[in-house]
């Protein structure tokens, strides 16, 4: 065989084995291009809705992102998601899961206001105005005085938190898809002691808690050290991050049931959904 006809057959056999490898790296790259794409157009779209805590605040409050997260066991996801607070002096207002799916972009929001005063804009239009509280607080029973430093209500919150268990109830009518969901071990959200003022007088500290799916939020835990009549408590409540069926339990009681939304979510309730395709441009 000459050195030519031996040179040829070499490149030959680089080029039936080389290619796939090489068609297979441009699809990988190209998933990863859409891929920082989406994260792109999901970081921007924390700024396209405006959140005011009544009509008449001057000033929306500021989105601050707490968790990225991520849910493969309902699919493939295109993009991390994101888990969104609208805090107001240490407290939040309200939450939003944002994330691709389907080729739409979704905003999950939720309110976790205390009273009926929410409201959300986009360009200046209301689209989101609840008429009713986000969240209704309890006394936590057996639950130990708010402690006097930052980090020691932290521990407390932590102890506290560990007696929740939340199950995702799911989305067929039998409630045979039901699943326990995880708590993460730190909280979504605790605010710095400087920020820790509180809405009002009576407002001592706080912590959101997160109960997941993957890493993806599917309940949400508030906990918070409050005064009333003058003495100090600890108080909890939940949201719901998903249209999902849940039930949440302290120690072994049922404290907490939410059904399955299936298109419930409207402007007037807590719970909201918009939905945008991926491929809309939106200049804000």
């Amino acid at each position: 065989m000459s050195d030519r006809t031996g040179w040829i057959l070499t490149l030959a056999c680089l080029v039936v084995f080389s290619g796939p490898g090489r068609v297979r790296a441009q699809a990988a790259d190209n998933r990863n291009d859409e891929a920082k794409a989406i994260k792109a157009k999901v970081d921007e779209s924390v700024a396209w809705y405006q959140v005011f805590t009544d009509t008449n605040a001057a000033e929306p409050l500021a989105p601050q992102p707490v968790l990225r997260w991520r849910n493969l066991t309902r699919g493939t996801q295109e993009s991390d998601g994101v888990f969104v607070l609208w805090i107001k002096k240490g407290r939040p207002e309200a939450s939003a899961s944002i994330y691709p799916w389907e080729g739409n972009l979704i905003h999950d929001f939720a309110s976790l206001s205390r009273d009926a005063k929410l409201v959300a804009r986009e360009g200046g239009r209301v689209i989101w105005s609840p008429e009713t509280p986000g969240v209704a607080f309890k006394d936590i029973p057996g639950a130990p005085v708010p402690a006097e430093t930052p980090a020691a209500r932290l521990r407390q919150m932590k102890v506290l938190a560990d007696r929740f268990k939340v199950t995702m109830t799911g989305w067929r009518a039998d409630k045979s898809d039901r699943e326990e969901l995880r708590l993460l071990p730190k909280p979504a959200y605790r605010p710095e002691p400087s920020d820790a003022q509180g809405p009002d007088a009576g407002w001592i500290d706080g912590g959101v808690f997160a109960f997941v799916q993957g890493t993806d939020p599917e309940a949400i835990l508030l906990l918070e050290a409050v005064r009333e009549n003058g003495r100090p408590r600890w108080q909890y409540a939940f949201a719901r991050a998903t249209a999902s069926g849940l039930e949440a339990r302290l120690d072994k009681s049922v404290v907490w049931e939410v059904e399955f939304l299936e298109g419930k979510a409207t402007p007037l309730k807590p719970q909201m959904t918009f939905r945008h395709s991926l491929g809309t441009s939106r200049d804000r």
